[in-house]
């Protein structure tokens, strides 16, 4: 069974969610499997995620739903969270980028610590992100709290994210996971990696 899985929520994105399947089949530990959950059914999807699926059966799946929910992927992240049987797991989405050492050195912080939600530093492609003044493609430092951290730069126990699900369907739903997963890990162990590993599109 795969230490993490990964929950990467999609919509038509055809020429971007293969530069993010193969930031991970590229990682220098390969303890995933990561799930990709498309919004609705789409034939050329289908056809270029069955593609890696035949040829990294191990390592990758992918859902489709049976209609669009259009709810910016909180339901599907909660059908993926569901899904999960690993102990960890991170929730992502189809433009994002890692590097290639991205699992390695969180899960190096995880075992030294035994932390049960691990974070790291990133780069946000986004202007004034998190109501910071700064630029798109820039340095963006996080922290446990709202504003100032993206779904996509943590992983947390599973068992936490199966706890709080994936409640809010709103805008705010990144935030309101987040906050949720800070409460039921009270007892937990938070450890920061400060280091860019991801890059938020």
């Amino acid at each position: 069974m795969p230490e993490i899985t990964i929950v990467c929520v999609a919509y038509k994105r055809y020429h971007l969610i293969p530069i993010l399947i193969h930031c991970f089949l590229a990682q220098t530990l390969q303890n995933f499997k990561l799930l990709v959950l498309h919004d609705g059914y789409d034939e050329q999807m289908h056809t270029l995620l069955d593609e890696f699926k035949v040829k990294h059966p191990d390592k990758f799946d992918y859902y489709f739903s049976e209609q669009r929910f259009n709810d910016y992927g909180h339901t599907l992240r909660d059908i993926g969270i569901k899904m999960a049987e690993s102990e960890y797991i991170l929730i992502t989405n189809d433009d994002n980028y890692y590097c290639p050492d991205f699992l390695e050195i969180m899960f190096k912080a995880i075992k030294q610590t035994n932390a049960s939600i691990a974070m790291c530093d990133m780069v946000h492609g986004h202007t004034n992100p998190g109501n910071r003044p700064q630029l798109a493609h820039t340095f963006f430092e996080t922290f446990p709290q709202i504003n100032s951290v993206d779904i996509g730069c943590f992983i947390t126990k599973t068992s936490y994210a199966k706890q709080v699900g994936f409640r809010d369907k709103g805008y705010a739903g990144d935030a309101t996971y987040f906050e949720d997963i800070l409460r039921v890990a009270s007892d937990g162990v938070y450890v920061k990696v400060p280091q860019i590993l991801f890059y938020h599109n």
